[in-house]
């Protein structure tokens, strides 16, 4: 039977599930599992239900969140990939612990389709250059990435940033992974430079730390 994993924590963690899920523990680590079959659903709101799910969970104890769609074969599988990564996930356990995700998603515009697919012959050289200058961070963005950083100095622990596609817009996704505690100082120091974010999409978060899982 195989298993569908919402996440790792602590074996020692205080959490209560539902009847559906399953703690599978190994190497002072246990996977909060719930049994599937091979191959999950894509359907919207089943991903969401899932992500739901992953936030109770991140709300009663520090979880490494898994994306969904994280399947093992069955409980020994999941058992030995405990083993395997101990060292990894009780070290990310602890950069984790007691904190929330943060994000600010600054706007890119689109870059050109001529760019990256030439109408005319080019050579292979031309054609990668076109497609690092299409994926390029713009200059602005990472100057804002730089001020944000200073602005939010002392209130994170870890940040990561990326070029990703959110509701069909480029966009430049900053995260910051922020101690509950420094939590209502980190937000309201970000308001307070809110004018200041030049294409700003939106702030997003408390969220679990995603984005951190696999620093």
């Amino acid at each position: 039977m195989s298993f569908l994993l919402y996440g790792i924590i602590n074996e020692a963690s205080s959490l209560a599930i539902e009847p559906t899920f399953t703690l599978i523990k190994s190497a002072e680590l246990a996977a909060v599992a719930k049994a599937c079959e091979n191959e999950v659903s894509r359907e919207p709101a089943l991903v969401l239900a899932y992500g739901e799910k992953v936030m109770n969970i991140h709300q009663q104890t520090t979880l490494i969140p898994m994306r969904y769609g994280s399947i093992l074969a069955d409980e020994e599988t999941i058992k030995v990939h405990l083993q395997d990564n101990q060292s990894r996930y009780q070290a990310r356990l602890v950069e984790l612990n007691n904190c929330e995700e943060m994000g600010v998603r600054l706007l890119l515009e689109p870059f050109s389709d001529s760019d990256t697919s030439p109408q005319q012959p080019v050579s292979g050289l031309s054609y990668l250059q076109a497609r690092k200058r299409a994926y390029a961070i713009p200059e602005q963005a990472e100057q804002q990435a730089v001020f944000l950083e200073d602005v939010l100095s002392g209130l994170y622990r870890q940040h990561c940033a990326a070029i990703s596609v959110f509701n069909g817009q480029q966009t430049y996704l900053l995260s910051y992974l922020v101690p509950r505690s420094n939590l209502p100082a980190f937000r309201e120091r970000l308001n307070s430079v809110v004018k200041s974010i030049t294409n700003l999409g939106s702030i997003s978060g408390p969220w679990p730390p995603y984005n951190f899982a696999n620093n």
